[in-house]
Formats: structure tokens, C-alpha cells, sequence
């Protein structure tokens, strides 16, 4: 008995040893350099059926590097030659317009904000958005009307080239990137169903996408909503599907509230709409490479520290960003 004692109490010391290394190898400081990365053009880019296209050009920053958030406009891409260039044989070269010297009424300022997925703010804090778009975009906020739209089942070229940017470069940089807006299938009819928790019955309901999804594979889609005038935004959950699973079939999608950056996230409300509400769906039907690279940037693990690294699947050549074309039908429906 006394021997079965000993060997316990050595059994507990080296246990309590072993549980001490560990607690200490936990503590221990981990340094890791990152080394600083070649500093590269950033590309957001779309043009979609019945819409002229918009490129924003950017500048890549370093991992740790320092960003001046009262200066975001400084980081644009200024100078730039681009030209898109369709399948049947069209073509449009664009032209740079900043945001702040248009002199723009604040309405038209909303508007294009809204389009650009800002949220609204007064002028006086808009942000000088710089961007590259047709040159009569003004007409287009304006009428509905300008030179140069998207069209279903047309593959577009982007074809840019940047001024030497970074300090020591002499080169212009060249990029493009090709999209194909596919045809706009669009879903079949939005249902409205009231909440299933009873808490929050009174204040939202459930909106539910009833789609049928063609019987070939190769289809990809990505929505964003909005609710009443505010801009288009995805929703936290991801915004792009793929059709997998329900080739042939006709399914029911309970949607998720497009939420801006800044919005708070709320679990128990994440899928419902407040009710009294008009909620206005964007519906695109997108490629392969659109779909790709929404997927891999909505899925890099968000701001948990123990999610892995993610590569981010572009289209661009020699830079990164994506240029996406959409096929694209708009939905609104009345949260009762």
C-alpha cells in the first residue's frame, strides 16, 4: 500500500512539473518577422448589365504598415490610362473623376456613394472617392442614360496602365483583367415569414429567396440588400453561392441582412428584416473568377486570431483586386 502511495505522489510531482513547462511554454514571447512585400495596384472594378463601368485603383499597404484614416484619398491611383474593351467588338476609354470636384448637390453625392457601397454621411465628411468611369457619369445619375453600359453575355478586358507610382520606380505598371457578365437568371419570388423567436416577432420578420437553379453546372451568384435608401451592402454570413448542390432543384434561401462594416453584429437578428421596411435585393449571377475571389475574401477568417492564412483569388494580372462583371435583376418587397 505504501508503494502504491509512492508511486502515486511521483505520478502527481511530475504531473504538476509537466503542467508548469507547459503554463511557461505558453508564456513564452514568439517574435516573427514579416518581411515587407512590393508594394502593388489595388483593383475594384465592375460593370454590370444596364451600368457603365467603375474602377477604383488603389495602392497596396504593408501587413503592419501605417495608414492615415483622415487621408484615405491619398492612397488612389491618380493618372491612369484604362480602357474596357467588350466581345462585340465595344469599347470605352475612362476617365478619372474625384469625388469632391464635381461640386455635386448632396443628393447626386448620396447616390453615388450608395453605388460605391459608402454609407451616407453629410458632404462636408464624404470622403473624396476617385474613380474611373465613363465620361458622361454625371448624365447617368442624372437621366439613366450615358455612352457606354454593360450587356448579359458579353466577356469584358480591362487594360490598365498606371504612371510610376512608388518611390524609385521609373516604369508605368501595366494590368488587366478579363469578366464575362452572364445572364441575368434572377430568382422566382421573395417570401416574407414572421420570426420564429417570439422575443423579436413583434420588430422582424424572415425574408426568404425561392430560386430555381438551372440543370447545368457552373452557375455562381452574389447578392447584397438594402433596406429603404440606404446603399447595398453583403451580408456578414458571405455573399456568394455556388450551385453545387442544387443543380435542377428549386430551394428556398432565407436571406441575411447586408450590413455595413461598421454595424455591430447581432446573431439573433442577422437573418431577419425590420418589419415596415422596403428591402430591395441585388441579385447578379457572376463567373467562376468572381465567385472565387468573394469566396476566398469572405472566408479569410475575419478578426479571429486563430483562423488560417488565406489566399485571396483574384483576376488581376501583375496586381491584385478583382474586376467582376454582373448579371444583375433588382427585387424589393414591403417588410409588413
Amino acid at each position: 500500500m505504501k508503494r502504491g502511495i509512492h508511486y502515486l505522489s511521483v505520478s502527481l510531482r511530475y504531473g504538476i512539473f509537466a503542467i508548469a513547462v507547459a503554463l511557461a511554454a505558453c508564456s513564452k514571447t514568439v517574435k516573427v518577422n514579416i518581411p515587407p512585400q512590393s508594394q502593388q495596384v489595388v483593383v475594384d472594378g465592375s460593370i454590370e448589365n444596364g451600368t457603365p463601368p467603375i474602377i477604383l485603383l488603389s495602392e497596396s499597404q504593408q501587413f503592419f504598415g501605417t495608414t492615415n484614416l483622415n487621408n484615405l484619398g491619398a492612397y488612389f491611383v491618380h493618372g491612369a490610362k484604362i480602357k474596357i474593351s467588350g466581345s462585340d467588338g465595344s469599347s470605352v476609354q475612362l476617365q478619372e473623376f474625384c469625388l469632391q470636384d464635381l461640386n455635386l448637390p448632396q443628393a447626386q453625392v448620396q447616390q453615388i456613394l450608395s453605388v460605391l457601397g459608402y454609407t451616407s454621411v453629410d458632404s462636408a465628411n464624404a470622403l473624396n472617392i476617385c474613380a474611373y468611369t465613363v465620361p458622361d457619369i454625371v448624365n447617368y445619375f442624372t437621366t439613366g442614360n450615358c455612352s457606354y453600359t454593360g450587356n448579359q453575355r458579353v466577356t469584358y478586358t480591362m487594360d490598365v496602365m498606371t504612371p510610376p507610382i512608388y518611390a524609385g520606380q521609373h516604369d508605368s505598371i501595366h494590368l488587366t483583367a478579363v469578366t464575362t457578365i452572364p445572364t441575368a437568371i434572377g430568382l422566382d419570388s421573395l417570401v416574407v415569414r414572421p420570426d420564429a423567436d417570439p422575443t423579436y416577432a413583434d420588430s422582424f420578420s424572415a425574408v426568404y429567396a425561392y430560386v430555381t437553379v438551372p440543370d447545368t453546372f457552373g452557375n455562381f451568384i452574389r447578392y447584397l440588400t438594402k433596406e429603404n435608401s440606404q446603399a447595398y451592402f453583403p451580408p456578414p454570413g458571405g455573399s456568394v453561392y455556388d450551385d453545387k448542390l442544387f443543380v435542377g432543384l428549386t430551394i428556398n434561401l432565407p436571406l441575411e441582412r447586408g450590413q455595413s462594416p461598421d454595424t455591430k453584429f447581432n446573431l439573433n437578428t442577422t437573418t431577419y428584416f425590420p418589419r415596415g421596411d422596403t428591402l430591395t435585393v441585388k441579385w447578379s449571377n457572376i463567373d467562376a473568377n468572381t465567385y472565387n475571389f468573394y469566396y476566398t475574401m469572405e472566408n479569410d477568417g475575419g478578426n479571429s486570431p486563430f483562423s488560417s492564412p488565406v489566399k485571396i483569388i483574384g483576376n488581376v494580372n501583375n496586381g491584385l483586386g478583382c474586376f467582376a462583371g454582373y448579371g444583375t435583376k433588382y427585387y424589393s418587397i414591403y417588410v409588413p
